[in-house]
């Protein structure tokens, strides 16, 4: 009797418990993802010393159901720097998180770094990844690394010029998700030291409307431009470029390009990977505006996924410039302009770099150009292009294309090593002038796969074939050229 009555007090609580926890989980939206304060989670104090700091966002559930997250999980992707609480509980890991209908949690995120550690990356990344519904979410975590000069989707101003200064790197990245843009607005003025390092976080871009000046001196106090994660060598694309507008002035020497993009360019390239008109130019009008003038000398752009130097409608000036490695074309000028360039180096060496594939002319001169790669042609512009003792060259037949055919090109060659057939000029005038065509990319420098591009030895075809009455009295690595005249941006000085 006794096990009756204890059978008949205690059935009925296991059947409630049971019908509760069966509504209870019910009551779980089985589909939906999660709502969060902020994508990206930035800790922009740099420290002075060892020290650390606290933020926090909100995890929302908006639905009228309770959400299960089944995970909340710290990534840890470079090491231990950021700790994790998750409403009022410490950890890596979470499971099973109930976020009840139209309710929220906090998640707390601590950071210690010691920003005068220089073996610290300039920007520390972090995940906090969330797994509901089988739907993966993720908040980022940064925090500045070293101290350094720090630039979030910044700009100069008429009253507010910019200077990136040579005693600590000069850091582009990105806020709260936003695009990691540097802006030279019209009228203003940015001015980069001597020795100055510029770190350029993902598909960071420097737009200029103004000026820019960039001048280096000499190589021991060279500026350059670099992707912020130094791990990713020779890497091409991890940054978008340096762009200009109409009006602008840009003004560099002694400057290295690296991992970009573009390079240098027109704005319009902005235009080309958005398919649609997001500039301040529309190409349309190009032929209306004022035109750019940049003025490159003993200047390197390498390595980048796209075109390394595209001007279009500019006043372009070359000198000594080293141009190599991409993986659409080196140089691309044209649609009006003019353009000089004189002991410049072109080639093509993406033979050397696993990260490359390069398919295209090293070299595009062009009158005119198909507007959003659109049926609507914009042009054709008298376009007016010297290049005088300076070298084209690749691993194709034709390392030089004419756009639609240099009808309106005054384009003259003088005095140049080029990878091209000599019938494909016979339309140009005047006609190339004491130009080598066609020849073996190994047999012209010491050491390409190295990114060595001074003349490979006397027997160069490189080798005093320059003109010494227009080259430059020096070189890219301001050797003085002496009675050498090697064509390219490089003498040859003896290995």
């Amino acid at each position: 009797m006794k096990i009756a009555k204890a059978l008949i007090v205690i059935v009925p609580i296991l059947i409630a418990a049971l019908l509760m926890n069966s509504c209870h989980k019910e009551q779980f939206a089985k589909s939906g993802a999660l709502s969060f304060s902020t994508d990206t989670l930035t800790f922009d104090t740099v420290f002075t010393t060892l020290g650390s700091t606290t933020r926090y966002f909100k995890v929302r559930n908006t639905q009228s159901k309770s959400l299960l997250v089944s995970d909340i999980k710290l990534l840890q992707l470079q090491g231990n720097q950021f700790r994790i609480n998750v409403d009022g509980v410490a950890g890596t890991e979470f499971t099973n998180v109930d976020i009840p209908a139209h309710d929220s949690i906090y998640v707390f995120v601590e950071v210690t770094v010691n920003p005068n550690n220089q073996n610290n990356p300039f920007v520390i990344l972090d995940q906090i990844q969330f797994t509901t519904n089988g739907n993966t979410q993720n908040v980022v975590l940064e925090a500045m690394g070293q101290n350094a000069h720090y630039y979030f989707s910044d700009s100069a101003t008429m009253t507010s010029p910019v200077t990136f200064y040579n005693d600590k790197p000069n850091i582009i990245v990105n806020r709260n998700g936003g695009l990691p843009i540097f802006a030279v607005k019209p009228g203003a003025t940015l001015t980069i030291q001597p020795k100055a390092q510029i770190f350029m976080g993902p598909n960071a871009v420097i737009t200029v409307d103004g000026t820019l000046n960039a001048h280096g001196g000499d190589w021991s106090d060279s500026i350059v431009f670099q992707y912020i994660r130094r791990d990713y060598q020779n890497a091409p694309g991890q940054w978008l470029g340096i762009t200009y507008s109409r009006g602008a002035t840009i003004n560099m020497d002694h400057v290295i390009v690296d991992q970009s993009t573009f390079g240098v360019s027109d704005e319009y390239v902005l235009d080309l990977l958005a398919s649609a008109q997001i500039t301040t130019s529309d190409l349309r009008n190009y032929s209306s505006s004022a035109t750019p003038t940049v003025t490159l000398d003993k200047c390197i752009i390498r390595n980048c996924s796209s075109n390394a130097l595209t001007a279009i409608q500019t006043n372009l000036t070359a000198t000594n410039c080293l141009i190599h490695s991409s993986g659409g074309q080196m140089v691309v000028l044209g649609m009006g302009g003019t353009y000089t360039m004189n002991n410049c180096t072109m080639v093509d060496a993406s033979q050397f770099n696993p990260y490359i594939n390069h398919q295209n002319p090293s070299l595009t001169l062009t009158d005119r150009l198909s507007y959003l790669n659109t049926n609507t042609p914009v042009g054709p512009y008298t376009t007016t292009v010297s290049i005088s003792n300076s070298t084209v060259v690749g691993s194709q037949d034709n390392e030089i294309a004419f756009t639609p055919a240099p009808s309106m090109l005054a384009a003259h060659f003088s005095y140049c090593n080029l990878s091209m057939n000599q019938d494909t000029f016979s339309l140009l005038q005047p006609l190339p002038d004491s130009c080598v065509f066609n020849s073996n990319l190994n047999q012209l420098f010491y050491n390409p796969q190295y990114g060595d591009f001074r003349p490979d030895s006397l027997t160069s075809p490189l080798y005093n074939k320059g003109n010494p009455a227009t080259q430059r009295p020096d070189d890219l690595y301001d050797y003085t050229r002496g009675t050498r005249h090697s064509v390219g941006a490089i003498e040859w000085q003896g290995n």
